[in-house]
């Protein structure tokens, strides 16, 4: 497998390929031809510009390998990642097709936060001194990170969650930067363990923590539920526009999964017991986002068109009622109920300003509220077994 189907397959599971772009030819004019990036993650607010460096016939010569490092990593893949800088400056709108072959105009414009990194897959005589160059930093493009295949890999699997991804590479910038006026040098592994572990700078024995990390993954993954997403929305506009919701799960952190996913399977089980359980919810003020999971009243018809319109009305009260207790701009709602043996998931979004409504309060303030107090609390994103 290249380098590049390998980042398309890694990025498309773990930024979903929605917002995965691998194929990024775009024509500004007739005749004309560019390419954004050779892969571009595209996240709201957030983008994330990759280059990548393949040493197709790699050699036994430390100093040819050496020369190809500098030329093909130092020299071209950072005047590429200013050629995708320059592109989203110059362009106003830039017309390229996700994963799914779905097109969207991305706009340079809207992008708050744009990631610069660098792949490479090089041979097995390339120096140490190139493998421990981990950034470059310019003039005009800012902080590029330079990551090794393997380092890429390591860490895009093992955070495994969009937004934590984003604010990895925010640490590991930072921290290479500090440690570089020490010259202190440490590899990817240390970088990864002490961002997961809150430590304020990697150390050079930081990496052990690694073997220590709980596998939790069945607390914490949502993908398998938000690769089937499109298939069961119900969205008070009629919008089959299921993206924006996979996108506010996108921006949450893995802890906010970790919310998610343990009030889904809550869920999940009330409707396949056929248990009454209250709605479920939380808020994240960091996207302005409140979630809500419920069953569906055990007992009542859930197909035909009257029960396909009781869950319908279900889910938009409920949903609106989360957000409007939660005073949030946005909220998501899941319904899940029960047919026969099978179980429906259906999800909506709702997106407005919050507004005062003194009814909607009036008949929360009443023995109707159908959810429980709720109290802040901080969940966190990994766990290590005690050494």
């Amino acid at each position: 497998m290249t380098l590049e189907e390998f980042t398309a397959q890694l990025n498309g599971s773990t930024f979903w390929k929605e917002f995965t772009f691998s194929q990024n030819q775009f024509s500004p004019r007739p005749g004309q031809e560019l390419e954004l990036a050779d892969s571009f993650v595209w996240l709201g607010e957030t983008a994330f510009v990759i280059q990548m460096k393949e040493r197709a016939k790699p050699t036994d010569d430390p100093e040819v390998e050496n020369r190809w490092f500098k030329d093909a990593v130092r020299r071209k893949a950072v005047s590429q990642i200013k050629d995708s800088l320059r592109f989203l400056r110059e362009h106003e709108t830039i017309s390229i097709a996700n994963g799914r072959g779905q097109r969207y105009d991305v706009r340079g414009s809207d992008l708050r936060h744009i990631e610069k990194v660098i792949l490479y897959a090089a041979g097995s005589s390339l120096p140490d001194e190139c493998r421990r160059i981990q950034y470059h930093k310019s003039e005009t493009a800012g902080f590029i990170h330079i990551l090794e295949r393997s380092d890429y890999s390591l860490a895009v699997q093992t955070l495994a969650v969009p937004e934590e991804i984003r604010r990895y590479l925010e640490y590991r910038q930072t921290a290479l930067l500090t440690l570089a006026e020490t010259k202190t040098v440490i590899v990817e592994g240390d970088v990864l363990a002490a961002y997961m572990s809150d430590e304020e700078l990697p150390q050079p024995s930081s990496h052990k923590a690694l073997d220590r990390l709980f596998d939790d993954a069945d607390q914490t993954d949502l993908s398998p539920v938000m690769n089937r997403l499109a298939d069961h929305i119900q969205n008070p506009n009629d919008s089959d526009d299921y993206a924006r919701i996979l996108l506010e799960f996108a921006k949450l952190p893995r802890s906010a999964w970790r919310a998610a996913k343990e009030r889904l399977d809550l869920s999940l089980n009330a409707a396949r017991n056929g248990k009454f359980e209250r709605p479920y919810r939380f808020y994240f003020p960091g996207t302005d986002c409140s979630f809500m999971f419920s069953p569906f009243i055990p007992g009542k018809p859930t197909t035909g068109p009257a029960g396909e319109q009781a869950r319908r009305t279900g889910l938009q009260n409920l949903t609106t009622a989360a957000k409007y207790l939660s005073k949030a701009r946005r909220s998501i709602g899941v319904l899940v109920s029960k047919d026969s043996e099978f179980l429906h998931l259906d999800w909506c979004l709702i997106d407005e300003a919050w507004q005062h409504d003194p009814v909607l309060e009036a008949h929360l303030a009443t023995t109707n509220n159908p959810f429980r107090d709720v109290r802040e609390k901080k969940i966190d994103g990994y766990y290590f077994l005690n050494g």
